[in-house]
C-alpha cells in the first residue's frame, strides 16, 4: 500500500513528495536526528524591507503606516496566547520536521535550508524554507505552508499570498518554478504539492506598489485609504489608529 501511494505521486507528477515518502518508508534513518524549532521574534521585524509572507497583498496606505518611522509605532499587535504561541511552534516543529528529513534523504544541502535572499532594487526581504535538488537535474524552491484538518481538506489551489511569497523568492533567485507543499498540522498528516510558476504580472503589480510606498513615506505624502471607513477590513487593519481612527482624519471614536 505504501509504495502504491508512492506510485500514485508520480502519477500525479508530484516533484519532490514521491522521493520524500520513499525514504520516509524506508530502514536508513538514524536513531535520532536533530529539528530546530524558531521561537524568535518575527523574521525581520522593523527592520525596514517588505517581506514576501506579510506584505505583498497589503494596500499601499496600510504599508505606507507601517513603515513611516511617524506612524510605524502605532500598529496594533496580536497579543500573545497560549492558542497563538503554541500554533506557531506547532508549525515550526513540522518545518523543521520535513528539513530534516529532507536533507537526510540527501535531496537538500544543509546549507539549502532557511536560504535568505535580498531583492536590492524594490527592498524585499525574504527566507526559502529550502531548497530542492531533484534527480531531473533541476533546482525548485519550496515553501512549506501548515494547515488544519479543515482547511488541508478543502484547500484545492494554492492561495494569492502563497503565489505572491514564491514568486518574489523565485524572481530574487532566478527561479521560473517553485513547490508549494502544504502539510496537515495534525493526524493523518496529509502532504500536497502544487508546482508554482512564477506570476510576472502579480510581481509587476507588487513591485510597482512597494516602489510606490517607498516614494510616498520620501515625500511624506499618504496614499489614499485603500479600505472604507468601520468596514471589516478597517476594523481589522493593523494601521487602523493611525489611518481611519487618528485623531486627524475626524474619526474620534474608538480611539481610547
Amino acid at each position: 500500500m505504501a509504495y502504491e501511494s508512492i506510485l500514485r505521486r508520480l502519477a500525479d507528477r508530484q516533484m519532490i513528495l514521491p522521493y520524500f515518502e520513499k525514504s520516509i518508508i524506508g530502514e536508513n534513518w538514524p536513531e535520532k536526528y536533530t529539528i530546530t524549532i524558531d521561537s524568535g521574534p518575527y523574521y525581520g521585524a522593523g527592520d525596514g524591507y517588505f517581506h514576501p509572507s506579510t506584505h505583498p497583498l497589503m494596500g499601499a496606505r496600510q504599508l505606507y503606516l507601517m513603515f513611516h518611522p511617524d506612524t510605524r509605532h502605532l500598529m496594533t499587535r496580536e497579543p500573545p496566547s497560549l492558542q497563538r504561541e503554541m500554533t506557531l511552534s506547532m508549525g515550526s516543529a513540522l518545518h523543521g520536521v520535513v528539513q530534516a528529513q529532507m536533507e537526510i534523504c540527501g535531496m537538500v544541502k544543509p546549507e539549502n535550508v532557511e536560504v535568505e535572499y535580498v531583492n536590492k532594487e524594490h527592498h524585499v526581504r525574504g527566507r526559502i524554507d529550502f531548497i530542492a535538488d531533484h534527480p531531473n537535474g533541476k533546482q525548485y524552491l519550496v515553501e512549506m505552508k501548515t494547515r488544519t484538518h479543515f482547511k488541508f481538506s478543502k484547500q484545492t489551489e494554492i492561495l494569492p499570498s502563497w503565489d505572491a511569497q514564491l514568486s518574489l523568492a523565485m524572481d530574487a533567485t532566478g527561479h521560473d518554478e517553485g513547490i508549494l507543499l502544504m502539510v496537515e498540522s495534525g493526524w493523518p498528516y496529509g502532504m500536497r504539492e502544487f508546482l508554482v510558476p512564477k506570476n510576472v504580472a502579480l510581481l509587476e503589480e507588487i513591485y510597482a506598489k512597494f516602489d510606490y510606498v517607498r516614494d510616498c513615506i520620501a515625500s511624506n505624502t499618504p496614499p489614499r485609504h485603500c479600505c472604507d471607513f468601520d468596514s471589516p477590513e478597517m476594523n481589522a487593519c493593523q494601521a487602523r489608529y493611525s489611518c481611519w481612527l487618528a485623531p486627524a482624519e475626524g474619526h474620534l471614536g474608538g480611539t481610547q
